[in-house]
C-alpha cells in the first residue's frame, strides 16, 4: 500500500512520536536476561525499592543455573585469589568481587534458605540440587514482572535536544518498552541450548561498546593425531601446559584428564582452553603438552624400562608399561612414537626407551579446534572492561546502562568462580541502578 507525503509526515511528525512513546510501557529498570546475572541483578535492585521488569528469552529462568555442577550447583568458593579471574590491567574487578564477596554470596543464599556445604573450598547447596538455589532467587523476584520467551531485537538510545540520555526504547518479539535504565545480563555464547546466542553483543556494539572477540572457554580440545581413539575412555592423572606457536608457555594446570576419541578432556584442560581458544581465533597453531606420568621423573622412568627390559627380553613392548600407565594410553605412546605393539622388549633400542620415556612425560599434541560454544562453559570476551566503570557496573559509553555477568570480558577458572562473578555483578548492578548507595 501506498503512503502519501502528508500521511508520511504525520507519522513521524514528533508530536505522533511523543504519542507513540506514551502508548508504550514504561519501565523504571529493564533486565534483559534472566540467567544467574540477571535473577541477582533483579533481586538486588527489588531490594532497594526498584520496580523491575525482566525479559528473558527461554521459557524459565536460570536454566543454565540448573545445569552448573552437573546439576548440583558449586556456586561459589572460599579459596578466591585475583589470579582466579581473568582480569588485566586492572584491579577494579578484584575490587568489586570483593564487595560482594563469597562470604556475602553464602550469606545472601543461606538468608533465602539454601545452606551451604562445602567441599575442599568448593560451595554447594546442602541439598545437592542446583534447583534449589534457581528457587530461592526466583522467590525473591515475586515482585518483578517476568516475560519469557520474549527476545530483545533492538536498544534505541533516546537523548535530549542537550544531548543528555534520558532513556531507551527497547524492542523485543513481542513489543517495545520505554525503559528509565537497562541492565543487560544476556549472557555470553557458550551453551547456546541454555539461552545464550551472543545477539546481544551486536546490540551493544550498534551503541558503541567494544566487544571483545568471544572465544570458548572451560571446554575441550581436538587433537590432529590418529592415536586418539585408541585412549578413549582412559582418566589419568597427569599435568597440561599449553603454548603458543611460538613456544611460549600460555597456562598449565595439573589433574584428572579424560581422553576422548578425538581429543582431550578433564578440568585441567578446561582451565587452560581459553587461551588455546584465542590463539585459534587468531589463525595460530597453538599445542599442548602433557605430563602422563608426574609420579615419575625422566631418568626414573627410563631406569624402569631398561630394568623392563632386562628382566623381561620377550616380553612384546604393550607390556612395558603394564601396572603403571593404563594399557591404552600405552598403545597411543607406542603409535606415536612408531613403535609396533608386538615388538619385543629386547629388540627395543636405547634410543626408543628414550622416545616412550619423552612421550609419556612430555606428550606433544596440536590442537586442530576446540569444542566450540555448544560444549564450553562460559565465554571468554565481551563487552571491553574500559568501557565499564566497575564501581557500579554502569557504561562510560551509554548513560543509564549497566552490564553484569558473562556479558561482559570477564572470565573464571573451573570451582564456581564464573558464578561468583555473575553474583557479584549482578548485585552491584541491580543496586547501582535502583539508586543503592555502594559500600
Amino acid at each position: 500500500m501506498k503512503m502519501n507525503c502528508t500521511a508520511f509526515w504525520r507519522t513521524i511528525h514528533p508530536d505522533n512520536i511523543k504519542e507513540m512513546e506514551i502508548k508504550m510501557r514504561s519501565v523504571p529498570i529493564l533486565i534483559i536476561g534472566g540467567g544467574a546475572a540477571g535473577m541477582m541483578a533483579a533481586a538486588s535492585a527489588i531490594e532497594q525499592g526498584g520496580r523491575v521488569m525482566v525479559i528473558e528469552k527461554m521459557a524459565m529462568l536460570g536454566k543454565k543455573i540448573l545445569a552448573t555442577g552437573n546439576g548440583r550447583c558449586n556456586f561459589t568458593n572460599l579459596k578466591q585469589q585475583p589470579e582466579f579471574y581473568h582480569v588485566t590491567g586492572s584491579d577494579d574487578v578484584w575490587k568489586l568481587l570483593r564487595r560482594f564477596d563469597e562470604k556475602r554470596t553464602i550469606s545472601f543464599f543461606k538468608e533465602a534458605g539454601v545452606y551451604p556445604e562445602e567441599k575442599d573450598g568448593y560451595v554447594y547447596p546442602m541439598s545437592m540440587q542446583a534447583v534449589s538455589l534457581r528457587n530461592c532467587l526466583g522467590r525473591k523476584l515475586d515482585k518483578a514482572e517476568i516475560h519469557f520467551e520474549e527476545e530483545v531485537t533492538d536498544i534505541e538510545q533516546k537523548t535530549s535536544a542537550t544531548g543528555k540520555n534520558t532513556g531507551f526504547i527497547v524492542k523485543t518479539t513481542k513489543d517495545k518498552y520505554l525503559a528509565k535504565k537497562i541492565i543487560v545480563t544476556a549472557g555470553g555464547m557458550a551453551a547456546k541450548c541454555h539461552g545464550s546466542d551472543g545477539k546481544c553483543f551486536g546490540i551493544l556494539a550498534k551503541l558503541g561498546h567494544t566487544v571483545v572477540t568471544p572465544v570458548p572457554a572451560l571446554t575441550w580440545f581436538k587433537l590432529k593425531e590418529k592415536y586418539t581413539k585408541l585412549w578413549a575412555g582412559v582418566r589419568v592423572k597427569g599435568i597440561i601446559k599449553a603454548y603458543d606457536e611460538d613456544k611460549k608457555l600460555l597456562a598449565h594446570d595439573k589433574g584428572e584428564l579424560q581422553l576422548v576419541a578425538s581429543g582431550i578432556s578433564g578440568i585441567p584442560v578446561f582451565q587452560v582452553s581459553r587461551y588455546i581458544s584465542r590463539e585459534l581465533e587468531m589463525s595460530k597453531k597453538p599445542y599442548i603438552e602433557v605430563d602422563f606420568l608426574p609420579e615419575f621423573s625422566a631418568e626414573e622412568l627410563y631406569e624402569e624400562l631398561l630394568r623392563r627390559k632386562r628382566c623381561h627380553p620377550k616380553l612384546e613392548t604393550s607390556y612395558i608399561l603394564e601396572g603403571i600407565m593404563n594399557n591404552k594410553l600405552t598403545d597411543a605412546v607406542l603409535l606415536k612414537c612408531g613403535i609396533g605393539s608386538r615388538t619385543l622388549l629386547n629388540e627395543l633400542t636405547g634410543r626408543q626407551c628414550q622416545n616412550i620415556c619423552a612421550a609419556v612425560k612430555c606428550f606433544r599434541a596440536d590442537v586442530s579446534e576446540t569444542a566450540g560454544f555448544d560444549n564450553a562453559q562460559v565465554t571468554s570476551g565481551g563487552v571491553s572492561k574500559s568501557e565499564i566503570d566497575f564501581e557500579d557496573m554502569s557504561s562510560k559509553v551509554c548513560d543509564g546502562l549497566y552490564l553484569a555477568g558473562e556479558i561482559v570480558d570477564v572470565d573464571g577458572i573451573c570451582g564456581g568462580y564464573n558464578l561468583q562473578w555473575a553474583w557479584s555483578s549482578g548485585y552491584i548492578a541491580g543496586k547501582s541502578a535502583a539508586g543503592g548507595k555502594q559500600k
